[in-house]
């Protein structure tokens, strides 16, 4: 009879540990989601998103408002902290996320009229500048956007390096300028501020498109291969039930309207999984 009773007591009390852990787990799902953006932008990267995050707050069922960092460490920062619970991440800057921040990339836009997600680094001078090729930035002097780009920053020492330049080498170049996003520098090469700048292409085509510069203005004399595309990344501190819920509505938000992203209007946007980064994880181990 004991022995009947401490099974009985054994199970319940296991039922009541369950229950209290799932209502635990369903209860550390925050009410508002916070957002944050890496700023690779003068113009607000957030802005390009406020359609999708409609979309997949309706669809999801739950809040999301977007926060505003300084910075590319700022980010992750946000994350690790949980001030945030969703990002948009550059690739670089995700792979720093997924090791301190617990963030977890899920899905990657592609532009309307592109066929993949993916991205590229520019070399872009002034239309009148004698560089023509990478060679010839040698001596001259180089902006890129901020420590912590993937495309103003990591590529752009990778594709140098190949020819045998590094930013580390003071023989190499005149001058290394960060200009602090990818539109100051394509700004600061329009200005005569530097000779060249190292860029991502969707900022590039999006200055291109709302007419902050033109053709025959600047030209590019360099395009790296193609870059793993810049993910929306969520905690993985959030409940798995939660993050499916708006993988989902971000995979099919293309069905109830327009959206945007980085770079302008997005057809629709791809899963993508954490080793689709590894190739950028290389890349790093390449530049030590």
């Amino acid at each position: 009879m004991y022995k009947v009773y401490c099974s009985k007591a054994k199970v319940i009390l296991i039922s009541i540990l369950l229950t209290f852990y799932i209502s635990i787990s369903f209860a550390s799902d925050p009410k508002i989601l916070k957002m944050v953006f890496v700023p690779a932008s003068e113009k607000g990267d957030e802005s390009d998103y406020e359609s999708l995050i409609a979309i997949i707050s309706r669809n999801a069922k739950v809040k999301i408002e977007s926060i505003k960092v300084i910075d590319y460490n700022a980010a992750v920062e946000a994350m690790r902290a949980n001030r945030a619970q969703l990002a948009w991440f550059g690739g670089k800057t995700y792979i720093k996320a997924a090791e301190i921040a617990n963030a977890e990339a899920f899905a990657a836009g592609v532009r309307v009229g592109d066929t993949t997600a993916g991205y590229y680094t520019y070399f872009v001078v002034r239309d009148d500048s004698n560089l023509q090729t990478l060679y010839d930035v040698k001596n001259k002097v180089l902006g890129l956007g901020s420590i912590g780009s993937t495309s103003g920053d990591l590529i752009p020492k990778v594709e140098l390096l190949k020819i045998n330049l590094s930013i580390q080498n003071k023989e190499h170049f005149k001058q290394v300028v960060y200009t602090g996003n990818h539109d100051a520098c394509l700004l600061a090469v329009v200005n005569k501020h530097i000779d060249v700048c190292g860029m991502s292409s969707r900022n590039f085509d999006a200055r291109l498109a709302d007419g902050t510069i033109s053709n025959n203005i600047v030209r590019i004399i360099h395009k790296s291969s193609l870059v793993p595309p810049p993910p929306l990344a969520y905690s993985k501190k959030l409940s798995k039930e939660l993050r499916d819920k708006i993988k989902l509505a971000t995979l099919n938000a293309h069905k109830y309207g327009k959206i945007g992203g980085y770079g302008g209007e997005m057809s629709h946007y791809i899963s993508v999984n954490d080793s689709d980064y590894d190739t950028l994880r290389d890349l790093e181990v390449f530049l030590k």
